[in-house]
C-alpha cells in the first residue's frame, strides 16, 4: 500500500468510506416544552386535530420526521424530550425548529417562522421553554484566523453577491509565499453561523490543522448564495426554476477568480484550485468541474442533489469523451433520505463506469446517520481537507 492509500484508509475512505467509530461519550438530554397557548386561543392550532413537535439537525432528531410532543396536563403546553448520543462536531449548539403537523395539509407547511433555532448541550438533562414561533436571538459571529469580506462582488452575469475569504496562519508574513485556493459556495454558512444558525467552522478547522502541519496551507473562498439560489446552482429547468448554472460558471471562471488571483497570492494553476459545496452546491460543483477541468483540479460533490432534473448530472458524466485528470470526492449522510443515497451511489457507479477509481481519484463515503445540514458537513471538513491537503 502506498503513502496516498495509508492516507485515505487512516481517514475512513477506502470503500465505502464510513469513519471510524470513536469513543462512547454520555447522552444529553432536552425536554422541550413547546407553548401553544397562544395559537390555541387564535384558533391556529386545534388540539382536536392538530399536533405538534420537533424536527432537527442532529440525531435522534430528523429533518424529515417530526418527534411528536404531548400535552399531559390539557393547559396547551406540549412536552417531549430527546436524548442526544452525542455533541455536534466543534461544540456546536444542535439545531432544531417546531412543527406543526395538520391532517391534509401540505408535507411542508407548519414550520415556524424564521431561521433554525439552538440548543447547547452544556448539561447532561435541560429543558427549553418557548412559544412557538418566538423569535431567536441573534447569533454573535467568530471567526478564527483572518476571515475578509468583499461585499457585493459585481458580476456583468448575475447579481451581486458576497464574497468572504479565509486566509491561512503566516500569509502576511510569508510574503513570497502563494497558496492553493478551494472555492465553496453558500460562503455565508462557512465560516460563521448568522445566517443558518449553524456553521461548517471552515475556518476554524483549517486553522487546526495547518497550524498542527496535517495540511499544507490554503485559502478558501466563500461565494455567499442569493435569493437566486436554485436558478444559479442548478444545469439545466426543472419544475421549480433553474437553469443558470453556466451563468453562474461564467461569474466564477471569468471575474471572480481573476479577481482572487489578482487580489492575493495564489497558484491560479488547476491542480491548486478546487471547487465544491453541498446540496444543490455539490450539484453545481460537479457540473461546473467538469465543464471546466482546466480551472478546477480538484471537485468536491457534498451531500449533493444528484435528483435534479431526473437525474440529469449521470448524462454529464456519461457524455464526458474520456475521463479527465481531475479528483473528485462524493459523500452522503445515511440520514438524509434514501433517494438521496441512491442518487450519491448513482454517481459514483457513473464516475467510476468513466475511469475514475475510489482510493485513487475518486473518495466515496456514507457518513452513518448524518443529516442534511451545515453540522454534518461541518464533520466532514476535516477529512475533506486532508483528503485534498494531507501531508502523508
Amino acid at each position: 500500500m502506498n503513502a496516498f492509500s495509508s492516507l485515505l484508509m487512516s481517514l475512513g475512505l477506502i470503500a465505502t468510506g464510513a469513519p471510524a467509530p470513536t469513543a462512547a461519550a454520555p447522552p444529553w438530554s432536552v425536554t422541550f416544552v413547546i407553548d401553544m397557548k397562544a395559537r390555541i386561543a387564535a384558533k391556529t392550532f386545534d388540539p382536536g386535530k392538530d399536533t405538534v413537535g420537533v424536527r432537527g439537525g442532529f440525531a435522534p432528531l430528523g429533518w424529515n420526521v417530526t418527534l411528536p410532543a404531548v400535552d399531559p396536563d390539557g393547559d396547551g403546553l406540549y412536552e417531549v424530550t430527546a436524548v442526544f448520543p452525542k455533541r455536534p462536531f466543534g461544540g456546536q449548539p444542535a439545531t432544531y425548529k417546531f412543527k406543526v403537523e395538520r391532517p391534509g395539509a401540505p408535507p411542508n407547511d407548519g414550520w415556524e417562522e424564521g431561521r433554525n433555532r439552538l440548543v447547547a448541550l452544556d448539561a447532561p438533562a435541560q429543558t427549553v421553554r418557548r412559544a412557538f414561533d418566538e423569535p431567536p436571538p441573534p447569533v454573535v459571529p467568530a471567526h478564527s484566523g483572518t476571515v475578509r469580506t468583499h461585499p457585493a462582488f459585481a458580476s456583468r452575469f448575475l447579481g451581486p453577491r458576497d464574497v468572504i475569504v479565509y486566509l491561512p496562519p503566516e500569509y502576511e508574513k510569508e510574503a513570497k509565499r502563494r497558496y492553493p485556493v478551494l472555492y465553496l459556495h453558500d460562503g455565508q454558512n462557512l465560516f460563521d453561523a448568522r445566517h443558518a444558525g449553524m456553521e461548517w467552522q471552515v475556518d476554524e478547522t483549517a486553522e487546526r490543522l495547518i497550524r498542527a502541519g496535517a495540511i499544507e496551507p490554503l485559502i478558501v473562498v466563500g461565494i455567499a448564495n442569493t435569493d437566486a439560489r436554485t436558478d444559479e446552482y442548478t444545469p439545466t429547468r426543472g419544475e421549480s426554476g433553474g437553469g443558470k448554472a453556466d451563468l453562474y460558471g461564467r461569474l466564477i471562471v471569468e471575474e471572480l477568480k481573476p479577481f482572487i488571483d489578482r487580489t492575493y497570492r495564489t497558484r491560479p494553476m488547476a491542480a491548486a484550485t478546487g471547487l465544491g459545496g453541498s446540496s444543490f452546491g455539490g450539484l453545481v460543483s460537479l457540473y461546473l468541474g467538469l465543464k471546466y477541468p482546466d480551472v478546477f483540479g480538484t471537485i468536491f460533490a457534498v451531500s449533493p442533489s444528484v435528483w435534479w432534473d431526473h437525474e440529469i448530472i449521470l448524462k454529464q458524466v456519461a457524455a464526458l469523451p474520456k475521463k479527465t485528470a481531475q479528483r473528485i470526492w462524493v459523500d452522503m449522510g445515511t440520514g438524509e433520505g434514501e433517494e438521496e443515497i441512491a442518487g450519491a451511489r448513482h454517481l459514483r457507479d457513473a464516475l467510476t463506469a468513466k475511469g475514475w477509481t475510489i482510493g485513487r481519484e475518486l473518495a466515496y463515503m456514507e457518513d452513518e446517520g448524518a443529516q442534511h445540514d451545515e453540522l454534518a458537513w461541518a464533520a466532514r471538513v476535516e477529512r475533506m481537507l486532508r483528503w485534498a491537503l494531507g501531508r502523508v
